[in-house]
């Protein structure tokens, strides 16, 4: 169904060992989960574009008898391309999996960082939200491109792409790297996706995420 702008973002890291959620310090927040949606360091913060491809893969015809009569039943493993606007610096390099040198800069680790991550889009009469969710998968930044001021601001906005994978929990979404839902499903609650999406989460009276360590 066709859906209209971007409601918000959620991302957290996981173990690759377990792919239970991890929080604190080793997470992007106190509670695991990182709403990207305004923060002390980044006020502005969200995403302008999330570019989703390869939601589906298409079949390879298979032939006998000079006629097609059956397909293969590939996988699909998505790439999504965030956009943002803004994002917290300490969490953007942990979503990267970046760690610091003894002068406190970063650099590329020896591991990967896993990433899950929930991009919340609405229907076209912003009734009914429409949810993305990815299990596992590991982040890069693309290109980035720094420009001169003039007499107009020149802004340059993190592109970041997830590449996914397999979920580490097998039971998880079915053994699939993705889900869409939406709460147009009868049963459904945003809760029970978090706790899905992200393993080990637990909703907190505050709400479902935590202030991230340094923001």
């Amino acid at each position: 169904m066709a859906t209209q702008g971007i409601v918000t973002l959620y991302l957290g890291k996981i173990s690759n060992a377990t792919g239970q959620l991890l929080k604190g310090p080793d997470g992007l927040s106190d509670t695991g989960v990182y709403e990207a949606d305004g923060h002390e360091n980044a006020t502005a913060e969200g995403a302008t574009q999330i570019q989703i491809q390869g939601l589906g893969t298409a079949p390879t015809l298979q032939y006998s008898n000079d006629k097609a009569k059956r397909t293969t039943k590939p996988h699909s493993y998505p790439t999504a391309e965030f956009t943002m606007l803004d994002l917290g610096f300490e969490v953007k390099q942990k979503i990267l999996g970046k760690i610091q040198t003894a002068s406190k800069a970063f650099v590329d680790g020896e591991e990967e960082s896993h990433i899950a991550a929930i991009a919340v889009t609405r229907t076209l009469d912003k009734q009914h939200k429409i949810y993305y969710a990815f299990a596992n998968g590991t982040m890069v930044e693309g290109n980035k491109t720094l420009g001169t001021n003039t007499n107009n601001e020149t802004d340059s906005n993190d592109v970041m792409t997830l590449t996914t994978m397999d979920p580490v929990v097998a039971t998880q979404f079915g053994g699939k790297p993705y889900s869409v839902s939406s709460d147009l499903v009868d049963g459904f609650t945003l809760d029970a996706l978090m706790a899905e999406t992200f393993p080990g989460y637990s909703k907190t009276t505050s709400g479902t995420t935590g202030s991230t360590t340094g923001q």
